[in-house]
């Protein structure tokens, strides 16, 4: 049997890195329910000691702290991407837009 100390508590309960305290909750009842105190008790002392392991606030912030484990994109890439892309803007659209400043409603307004 391998101990939370040497083993991922995350694995343990197999949920992922990133589980929520609901999730990590729901499945630490499941397993309680697959592995009974009276029945496994070493399976279940494994699933309790990870339960509380990935409860622990200091595990909590390690995880928070971390970078993700994907390659983030580089920024260079993403403005050149958006670069070339250019925005549909038809005469119809730019019409609609009309002059929407307030000095210049005011001016409309008083003449009409």
């Amino acid at each position: 049997m391998t101990t939370t100390n040497q083993s991922d508590p995350f694995q343990i309960l197999g949920v992922p890195a990133d589980a929520g305290e609901a999730e990590i909750r729901a499945r630490y009842l499941e397993l309680v329910k697959k592995f009974p105190p009276e029945r496994e008790p070493e399976k279940f002392r494994e699933v309790h000691a990870a339960y509380e392991a990935a409860r622990d606030p200091l595990l909590i912030a390690r995880r928070l702290l971390e970078p993700p484990a994907e390659e983030p994109p580089q920024w260079s890439q993403a403005i050149e991407e958006q670069r070339q892309i250019r925005p549909p803007l038809t005469p119809a659209f730019l019409l609609s837009l009309g002059n929407r400043a307030p000095e210049h409603r005011a001016s409309v307004d008083a003449s009409g």
